[in-house]
């Protein structure tokens, strides 16, 4: 059986950041005796069409390079539409574009499997000329930013009711996409995965006294309250550092925001990051922390896992469905109090209780969240 995987978000090289774990996903599809394609969004500096491990990528131009600005902004397309009003008549060429390389390049597969609200459009629209069967997974600041727009989510309801089945990652996602008509029946809950053997536990004897944060640097993330909380932390624990991994259109606000609050020595900015370099963040932290005020689930989690960290992040969307106190603990969405007090509660725990948050962590991720397990309930709904 051939599978077509169509997205907005793919990497654009080997060890890119975004998008990651769509590739993750199509190379577990494919470990399971499927074959696999992607169609995706042209990035400046890309090639239209390449092989990755047998996968073939076809990449969709939609302006003269100098000019597409669609991935110009950490957090997805999303944060394009908020933020580049210039950008977003691009959507317009683009989906064009996008629909006739689904169409030419998907014409000998089976099924079509496509992520995000927009490319799940396409989906339904490809359906119209060649009635090819389609899911479609929602991944989380897609449909909380379709249920604003009324055209938009017209167009959702219509594309997600022709899918065969939507797959959600959170319940709360599930309930967001059945507030707009779509049938519980017609859902499907299930998450992302993380590769565990790329992401490898370490002990704490072994750990340095950083805390870390992975994201992109927008509002949603909630940054601004981590470095708030940071702040009162090192009047704690003076030796501790808050390492921040990921780009985006905040940066420069939260590089100044960091050094009205006295802290910049204690802060280091990394950028964007491969996910080696990632996976090394993950394996020297003491906490992992994501106090994001919107969260459809967040890949970052299941690293943090797979790497044995325990973790803080806020108790709001899909976040509830992996961490919990037998892991790290929850906090409201923007309490900074709270925030602050959880994160010294980790950073305070005796060597065994922080072990035991390590081992239920790591074991979790390995009996949940290995990209093995997941690709196997995926296959089976082909």
């Amino acid at each position: 059986m051939k599978i077509g995987i169509i997205t907005t978000s793919f990497p654009r090289w080997r060890q890119d950041y975004i998008g990651a774990f769509i590739y993750e996903a199509a190379r577990a599809i494919q470990h399971k005796g499927y074959q696999v394609k992607v169609v995706t969004m042209h990035s400046p500096g890309t090639p239209r069409h390449e092989t990755w491990d047998g996968i073939e990528i076809y990449r969709t131009k939609y302006l003269p390079e100098s000019w597409e600005q669609l991935k110009s902004e950490g957090g997805g397309l999303p944060e394009v539409w908020k933020n580049n009003p210039k950008a977003r008549i691009q959507i317009i060429p683009f989906m064009i574009a996008f629909l006739f390389d689904v169409l030419m390049h998907t014409h000998d597969c089976d099924i079509l499997h496509a992520n995000w609200t927009l490319s799940g459009a396409v989906a339904w629209m490809n359906n119209l000329f060649s009635k090819k069967p389609y899911l479609v997974t929602i991944q989380g600041s897609d449909i909380y930013k379709a249920v604003k727009l009324p055209f938009v989510t017209t167009i959702t309801r219509v594309s997600l009711n022709k899918a065969k089945k939507v797959l959600v990652l959170s319940q709360a996602l599930a309930d967001k996409v059945n507030s707009i008509g779509i049938p519980l029946s017609q859902i499907e809950v299930i998450p992302n995965g993380v590769d565990t053997q790329r992401f490898i536990s370490q002990p704490l004897e072994k750990r340095e006294n950083v805390i870390l944060f992975v994201g992109s640097l927008i509002e949603r993330k909630g940054v601004r309250y981590l470095l708030q909380a940071f702040a009162n932390i090192v009047q704690n624990l003076p030796e501790m550092q808050l390492l921040l991994m990921g780009e985006g259109q905040q940066r420069a606000e939260c590089e100044a925001f960091a050094q009205s609050l006295g802290i910049t020595q204690h802060v280091t900015f990394a950028g964007a990051q491969s996910q080696e370099q990632v996976a090394e963040g993950m394996r020297k932290a003491k906490v992992f922390v994501l106090p994001s005020i919107e969260e459809g689930l967040g890949v970052v989690l299941l690293e943090a896992l797979a790497s044995g960290t325990p973790i803080v992040a806020s108790n709001v969307g899909g976040i509830t469905d992996v961490v919990d106190n037998k892991i790290g603990i929850l906090v409201l969405p923007g309490d900074i109090n709270q925030l602050t007090e959880a994160i010294l509660t980790i950073l305070n725990l005796q060597p065994n209780e922080w072990d035991v948050l390590h081992n239920n962590a790591r074991n979790k991720a390995l009996e949940i969240y290995d990209w093995g397990q997941v690709a196997q309930r995926i296959v089976e709904l082909y």
